[in-house]
Parts: C-alpha cells; structure tokens; sequence
C-alpha cells in the first residue's frame, strides 16, 4: 500500500501500518505522544516533515530528498528496526530530533553511494543492537550522550566517514565517541585547553599508522579532527580488545602516541599500565595537536630509567654549576653522534651524556646507547627535560647501566638494573662499590671521592679513557693547543669544548680555574706523568 500524505496527519493512540510511506513537499505527520507508527517499507519523503512525539518504526530504508525531515519540537522515538540491512539515503541531512535507535542486527547504513549526506542527530542517539555504519559520509551528534553502546551496537567507521561530537573546554566533562570498525573501539576526549568548545571528529582504522612498528603496538589507530585548529589540551582514552594486540605488546607498559606523519615519528605520552581485562584502555593526556592516535607500549614510548651520577668537572661540592646552559653554549644535537637533536635545550639542563644498556652476562657488551641530559643534581633527564631517560626499543630486562661524559671517565653499574621494575633507578653517587671496578680500590677507584659524595673523574679532554698530564696523547697538551702553544696564558672563552674539562665554557691552561689544573689534580700534584685510566670494560 502506498499513502501520499499531502495534507497535515495527526496520529494518536491507533498504531497504523505502513508497507511503504511516501511524503510529498507541504505534507506534515504529527505522531502524538502515546501512539506509534510502523512503516515496514521505506519511508521516501520530497520535502515532508515528521513531528514526532510518539514512535515511529521503521522496517525499511529512509530516503530524504530537498529538505530536513524532522521538526525541531519532535520528542519522540524513531526506531529502525528492520529485520535486513537498512539504508539512510537520499541527497538531504534528515536532521533527526528526539531519540533516533537501532535495533537492527543486520545493521544500518548512510548509503553506500554518491547521492548520499552528511546526516545529523540533535537528539539521543539509542544502540539497542547493530551498527549504524558511516560509509563515506559524516554523521554529527548533538549534546546528549548517545546510550547503548557496546561489541554489537556502535557506530561504524568503515570508510571516510567520521562521527563528530562537540567537546567543551571544560577539564570536568567527558565526551565518548562509540566508534568502530570491525570491532568496537570507542574514543573518549577531554579539553582543558583554552579553546571554546570546538567540534571533533573521529574515526577507527583497524590497523595502526603504516609506518609504525609491526609489533609492540595495538592494530588500530584513530584519526581526529577539529573544527577550529588550536586551542587544545586533550585527555584522550582509547579502547581495544587483546585480539588486536601485535606481537610482543606489553599491556602494563603502554601509551597513546600521536603522529602526523603516518607513524613515521610519534609524540608519545608516559608510559603506564592500561585498564581492564579485556576490552582494555588507557588515559593520556596533554595533546596539544591533533591527528593520528595509536596505542604502542614501551619499545616505543619509553620506560623512565633513572639514573643519579655527578661530573666532577661542574661539581661544586653539593650541585653542579651550570655555565655551559647560562652561557648558551650546549648543542641542540647530542656530542656522540647519535643523532638525537632537541628545538630547544632544556632549562634545567647541565650537559649531554650517554647512557648505555650493557648486557647481563657481560658488562663490556653494549646492546643499546642513549643521549640524555643531566640536571644540577645530578639527575638523569630526557630530552624535554623531564626527570628519568625514557628508553626506548630495549626489552624489559635486567641490564647494567654505563654512564659516560664527552671528557669525563665513565662508569658502569656494579648491579644489575631491572628496567622491568615500576620505577628502575640507580644511584652512582654515594657509594665507590656502585661502579664496577677491576679489584683495586683507592688511587684507582672507579669513581672521585669528592667528600663523601662519588663523581665522575674530570679532565678526559681526548676522549681516550685517560687522564694523562705528560707523554703521548696526553690531555694538557690538548689544552694547551687549543689556547695557543706560543701564548698558553691565553683564553678561549663561550666555546663547548672538550677541553673545557671544568665546564665553565671557556678553555683556560693558566690562572685561575684553567683546565689544566683540573686535569693535574686527577694525575696527582706530585706525580703528574701517572695515567689515570677509565675504569670501565
């Protein structure tokens, strides 16, 4: 049967059945509150409207041509409930208002082809069972929280299409995207930024970034977008099921990453462990930009190492002196040749040094090297300046720990460290047994006793692991030659040099704080052609 309704309908208590409805331009249904409509055809409408206070079951597919559907005073419920795959289609948004539910495990769809719109629902989305699957097309929710949504009900974003909810700057309130692809893996945003409320989008790929890794990640990204670039400081938690674990995923030390190069580099959040036990997920926050979220454990976000040790050159008897940051003089690429670069060295910053993982069974084995920073105190610091070095690419094991400095001895850790623990950590500075040593202890100890405190010995300026006052290669002739062999008292001041053994920024051989006096001080006053050989395998 087929009902041209071209004049103002008003339904009531009577539940009247529709194999197929078709709306003209002027027609208008009212269903009040109380009564129900089931339409088990399509519902075709040319510039119809439906003021819905009532429920309106729909079997068959909705198709709006020219203009919106629904009256903004519609309340009610409009179902779609078939029993086979349903289809919004048409070339018009038909702006659902009031509850808009899917209850149809063959699931609904924005059509698949290219007469389709961007649809919108003002009101509650309802997930009863099935997916409401995007296709090429964008679908915008109002303020109200969609309900319902869990593995079989969720909307689906199998193409181009994304699902775009308004998020308020605003650290109290959480807005979840029930999104998915051929699983549900929803996304939950929240801004403490200083933008107004601003329109996001998402969608799930059920794959990670093509460039990311191919394990230790889990097989889904997210692709967000924003209406108004800027402004943002988002919390973000993503959701997955252990199915889609890669190989080698650590679910008790992962994060959120961030990129927007594909997965050629990530901006990653701090490494934790995730919640639940299957679905899973995990809360970070702190993005500032937008793009591409994956979720990737510690072989790419790093596990926090941290490290205490002291160098002798900048100590002062209780920190270290900072000249070389005051002075502007440390690089924004490491010394080592390890190609780690920084945008800005950080504030607390003292100099670069190397860290080294060495293996378990043997310390002279280096299996994985680092540039870090080191603060006043003496504390390991990544490279934005936060407290601890986060390792990355390296399995959760126990290691022993090498600390080396560009014209200092280096040292490596007599115990093992566990880079596996909650918070692995190791302290060379307060006792001479923390650095492994070859059996002799005193004149040549590991470490500088400096009062009780240990530091790392000063004045390697050719990075040979020596001190040497006098003969072949040694370090004094190295000062003296930068200052000039003809006139030693001269000063070469704002450089970043290895024979600036003190670290003060300036090379000096003679007078007061010259390096050639530090370097004396290791050998022995009294002995000065001693060698003073690195105590490290």
């Amino acid at each position: 049967m087929k009902n041209q309704l071209l004049a103002v309908i008003l339904l009531f208590t009577v539940f009247p059945g529709f194999a197929q409805l078709t709306m003209e331009s002027g027609a208008n249904i009212v269903v009040e509150s109380g009564s129900s409509v089931i339409v088990t055809g399509s519902i075709t409408s040319t510039g119809a409207t439906f003021d819905n206070k009532g429920t309106i079951e729909n079997k068959g597919d909705l198709v709006n041509n020219t203009s919106v559907l629904f009256a903004t005073s519609s309340t009610g419920t409009f179902k779609f409930n078939g029993t086979t795959a349903q289809e919004i289609t048409g070339d018009h948004d038909v702006g659902f208002y009031g509850v808009t539910e899917i209850d149809n495990t063959s699931g609904v769809s924005v059509t698949n082809t290219s007469a389709g719109a961007d649809q919108t629902i003002n009101g509650e989305l309802k997930l009863t069972n099935g997916t409401l699957t995007l296709n090429d097309f964008d679908l915008t929710l109002g303020v109200t929280d969609p309900t319902g949504a869990g593995a079989s009900a969720y909307v689906k974003t199998n193409s181009t299409g994304a699902l775009k909810r308004s998020v308020p700057a605003d650290a109290s309130t959480n807005v979840t995207f029930p999104v998915g692809n051929t699983a549900y893996n929803p996304l939950t945003l929240q801004n403490s930024g200083t933008a107004t409320t601003d329109t996001y989008g998402v969608r799930v790929v059920d794959n990670e970034p093509a460039n990311s890794g191919t394990n230790h990640m889990v097989d889904r990204s997210w692709e967000v977008t924003e209406g108004t670039a800027g402004g943002s400081d988002l919390t973000i938690t993503a959701q997955w099921n252990s199915g889609e674990e890669l190989t080698g995923f650590d679910v008790n030390n992962c994060a959120i990453g961030l990129t927007t190069d594909g997965g050629t580099t990530y901006d990653w959040s701090e490494t934790g462990a995730a919640s639940g036990t299957d679905p899973y997920s995990i809360t970070n926050s702190t993005f500032t930009g937008i793009g591409t979220f994956a979720v990737g454990d510690y072989f790419y976000s790093g596990k926090r190492l941290d490290l205490t040790f002291l160098l002798g050159g900048a100590y002062n008897g209780s920190t270290m002196n900072n000249d070389l940051y005051t002075a502007g003089l440390i690089p924004l690429t490491d010394p080592y040749s390890l190609g780690t670069s920084v945008s800005s060295v950080p504030s607390n910053a003292i100099d670069w040094v190397k860290v080294e993982l060495r293996s378990n069974a043997d310390h002279s084995v280096v299996q994985h090297t680092y540039a870090f920073f080191i603060d006043a105190n003496g504390n390991l610091l990544d490279t934005d300046g936060s407290t601890g070095g986060k390792i990355t690419g390296a399995t959760l094991q126990n290691y022993y720990v090498a600390v080396q400095h560009r014209n200092h001895l280096g040292v490596v850790s007599s115990a093992l460290v566990d880079l596996s623990g909650a918070t692995p950590s190791y302290d060379f500075t307060n006792l001479q047994s923390q650095a492994w040593q070859d059996g002799t202890i005193g004149t040549n100890a590991a470490m500088k006793d400096d009062g009780g405190t240990f530091v790392l010995w000063p004045g390697d300026a050719t990075d040979n692991g020596e001190v040497g006052y006098n003969g072949a290669g040694n370090d004094r002739s190295a000062v003296l030659t930068e200052v000039g062999i003809t006139t030693p008292g001269n000063t070469v001041n704002g450089t970043y040099s290895a024979n600036d053994v003190n670290m003060d920024g300036d090379v000096i051989y003679n007078g007061a704080g010259s390096d050639r006096s530090t370097i004396l001080s290791v050998v022995g006053i009294t002995t000065p052609g001693i060698v003073y050989t690195e105590h490290i395998p």
